[in-house]
């Protein structure tokens, strides 16, 4: 977290000021490192403001959970064909971060490559639980009224915090249950909350590891490196560049 901080001081010219990072332990699901800010004395950054605690905007990074629940509940598989063209959701039409499209892909590729029209065509196939009550269901504090967020609720119109974010991802990690994060290690889980299914879980995770790396040139992997899981997300109004993720041995 030390690199965090410092490469963090380096992109000042691209309108980077700020940065906030948190590590958990998906096996027993304790905090081994937290930064709420790149300089708590900062009042130019409101360093003070604890930013794995504040509530944003998480744009992309709850595609996972979106296709989590499509497969539990038979909408897809990975290599399910979807539409990723210019397409209204009654009065919401949704577009892509690059301004394009790419007509027919997986939906392993939907999520890798973070397309839009895809990710909210599913949303809306979603019964029981529908993505709202998914969130509600992981602990997502402050949440509007369900209708209050309609469609957008998919792309990130919704805020949740970067310690909620992390708990839904290292429930992946977990085979689909929910544990509640703590501050100090501990030798046992407690019973937690069932999200997803261990099946699920396991192909949300597997569709993540297709994300290539940002060190990654197009060669092979480097042998023994460890896989990762991970993807991004831009908020509204791009103020914020999220990375969640899972990295490490797989037992």
């Amino acid at each position: 977290f030390r690199r965090v901080l410092f490469r963090s001081g380096q992109f000042g010219d691209s309108g980077i000021q700020n940065v906030a990072a948190l590590l958990v332990d998906t096996r027993d699901t304790s905090v081994k490192a937290w930064v709420g800010s790149a300089d708590y004395n900062n009042v130019a950054i409101d360093g003070q403001v604890n930013g794995v605690l504040a509530k944003r905007s998480p744009g992309s990074t709850l595609k996972p959970f979106i296709y989590g629940l499509a497969l539990d509940q038979g909408v897809l598989h990975p290599q399910t064909m979807l539409k990723d063209a210019p397409t209204a959701f009654g009065p919401f039409t949704p577009e892509n971060f690059d301004g394009r499209f790419f007509g027919p892909i997986t939906a392993e590729e939907a999520l890798v490559r973070s397309r839009n029209v895809p990710a909210v065509w599913v949303t809306t196939q979603l019964k029981q639980p529908s993505l709202y009550q998914f969130l509600q269901s992981a602990g997502v504090s402050r949440l509007k009224p369900e209708e209050y967020y309609g469609l957008a609720l998919a792309l990130g119109g919704g805020e949740v915090s970067m310690e909620e974010l992390a708990s839904m991802y290292t429930m992946l990690a977990n085979q689909g249950v929910l544990h509640r994060l703590c501050v100090e290690q501990r030798t046992k889980l407690d019973e937690g909350v069932r999200l997803l299914s261990p099946e699920a879980s396991f192909i949300t995770l597997e569709m993540l590891r297709g994300n290539p790396r940002p060190d990654e040139d197009g060669s092979l992997p480097v042998r023994g490196r460890w896989p990762v899981a991970w993807k991004t997300g831009t908020s509204w109004g791009f103020r914020d560049a999220w990375s969640a993720g899972i990295v490490g041995p797989r037992s």
